[in-house]
Order: C-alpha cells, then sequence, then structure tokens
C-alpha cells in the first residue's frame, strides 16, 4: 500500500487550527537586474575604496560625474544659504522583487566626496514598493557639507526634505548600531573624474566613509525594488560618489554600466589627471571667490 505523506496542521488548545507560518529569510539579489540612469558602473577596490566586507570582487557605484537631471527621489530645503539647489546626478534602481514580513536585507555603502562646506552633496538608498512607487523604507543616507563635524553618514539628509509628512529618519540599522566614523583618505578615485584627487575645502574631511552596514527588517510582505543615488548640491563641481556592495552581486546582472578593469590594469593617468587637477583648481578658486562673496 502505497501511503503519501501531507503537512501536518496542529491543534491549539482551544481547538483553533494553527496554521504552518513562513519562515524569514535572507533576500537574495543575485538574480536582480539593475538600470542606471547617469553614470553608473562596476569597480575593483583599491587604496581609496577598498574591497567590502562581502568579498566580492567588484562592486558597483554611481557618481555624479557624468550624471544627468531629475533623478532624485527627495526635494530637500536649502536653508537660505545662498546656494541653489540639487542639480546633476546618477541613479541605479534593481528589477522588482518580493519579500515576506521579518525578511531581511543587508547592503553595503561607502560614501565618498570631493565637496563640502555649503555645497552639500548627498546620497540616498531606499526600498520602494513596486506597486505604489512610494518609498517603504530608507536605508542609508550621506551629505558631504558636515564632514567637517563628522556627520557625513546619516547626515541630516531626511530632516531636510520639504515634504514634512515624510519620515525623517532612516528605518536601517546602519553598523549594528554601533558608532559610524569617518575613514579619511584620499579622493583619487576614477569615478570622481576630473574632481579625482582633489578636494573643495581641507576644512571638510575629503575622502571616503569606510563600508557600512545597512540591515533591514521588512515590515510587510510584498513586491519592492531598490534605488541607490547620488547628487551635486549648488553646482556641478566638485563630485560625489557612492560605492555599494550585497552578497552574490554579479556582473552580468548589470546592463550599460561601466565596467572598470582591476586596478593593475589601469593605465597610469599621466598628462590626463594633470589636466583634470589644473581645471579642478581653477574651478576651485572660481567657486571659493563666489562662497566668499556670499558669507
Amino acid at each position: 500500500m502505497k501511503i503519501t505523506r501531507t503537512p501536518l496542521i496542529a491543534l491549539s488548545l482551544s481547538g483553533a487550527l494553527v496554521l504552518p507560518t513562513a519562515q524569514a529569510a535572507n533576500i537574495s539579489l543575485s538574480n536582480n537586474t539593475w538600470t542606471a540612469s547617469g553614470a553608473a558602473g562596476l569597480i575593483y577596490g583599491d587604496n581609496t575604496v577598498n574591497n567590502s566586507p562581502t568579498g566580492n570582487a567588484q562592486f558597483g557605484y554611481v557618481s555624479t560625474s557624468g550624471g544627468v537631471y531629475g533623478v532624485s527621489s527627495l526635494v530637500l530645503r536649502d536653508e537660505g544659504r545662498g546656494t541653489e539647489n540639487q542639480t546633476n546626478g546618477s541613479k541605479i534602481q534593481s528589477n522588482a522583487f518580493s519579500a515576506n514580513a521579518n525578511d531581511t536585507l543587508t547592503l553595503q555603502f561607502n560614501y565618498i566626496s570631493t565637496d563640502g562646506r555649503g555645497y552639500d552633496d548627498y546620497a540616498w538608498a531606499r526600498l520602494v514598493n513596486a506597486d505604489t512607487h512610494n518609498t517603504a523604507a530608507w536605508l542609508f543616507t550621506a551629505r558631504s557639507t558636515n564632514s567637517a563635524n563628522g556627520n557625513v553618514v546619516p547626515g541630516n539628509v531626511l530632516n531636510r526634505q520639504v515634504d514634512n509628512n515624510l519620515p525623517d529618519e532612516l528605518d536601517a540599522v546602519l553598523n549594528d548600531g554601533n558608532t559610524i566614523g569617518f575613514a579619511a583618505a584620499g579622493t583619487s578615485w576614477i569615478p570622481l573624474g576630473g574632481s579625482s584627487g582633489i578636494c573643495w575645502d581641507n576644512a571638510n574631511t575629503c575622502g571616503p566613509t569606510g563600508w557600512i552596514k545597512s540591515a533591514y527588517s521588512f515590515t510587510a510582505t510584498g513586491s519592492y525594488f531598490l534605488e541607490f543615488g547620488v547628487i551635486n548640491w549648488g553646482d556641478e563641481a566638485f563630485d560625489t560618489a557612492l560605492a555599494f556592495d550585497f552578497g552574490g552581486l554579479q556582473q552580468v546582472n548589470f546592463s550599460g554600466v561601466a565596467i572598470m578593469p582591476p586596478p593593475s590594469t589601469v593605465p597610469l593617468p599621466g598628462g590626463f589627471l594633470l589636466m583634470s587637477l589644473g581645471m579642478g583648481l581653477v574651478s576651485a578658486i572660481s567657486r571659493r571667490s563666489k562662497f566668499a562673496g556670499q558669507s
């Protein structure tokens, strides 16, 4: 006689049926595809932005260098500093994926800027409801303007939103709730374009923050997608970038983005770097005069 196994359904003490519940899981993004607007790519770690704790050979980035307009999901106040609003930037977005309540998502971010002091470049990462396109959770924010006093991450980005009805705090836990330091270093990094190797104001701490873990637990079952981005503020000089990584990141899932070779095969910049540095210094002098005239 053939015996067929069927799932067990338990009875509670009250006699009510107790149905099996779904187990919480770690969300895998290994099969997700990504679409970029502006400047984005995959790159290997180097002395400025090293490989993340995931152990992946490559990680992703978005940069304001080569960015486009209209990519930010945030509208921020200028706080009367005399500077203009956000200008160009870039973002990258995943395709939709399903998640259950209590599932977890772990991401790694590293924010690097050559800007600051009133020119508030910022970065964001958010989880978006794929059905409504509303923000389901803020996963990461950073802002270059506060680097002098160490508040780069989260950088007071969300509480500067014009819409006061939106949440003004992160929903994810950064670095397991531990203090976030700042890995002050150089700014020589290819995604920063002509700003690579320079800093707008040495009173600010230009350079990378170091890798910061963002951990989020889903509050509701649904369909979602991810969006990471970075924006210039006030002008398009002195660029900023956001590196990102996660378990299972694969080159094949990123279409139409720049693929940077390993550092050992990158040709020496030579005259190009000197030219870029010269242009950056001219821009710095011009902008410093403009800022001084407003103060």
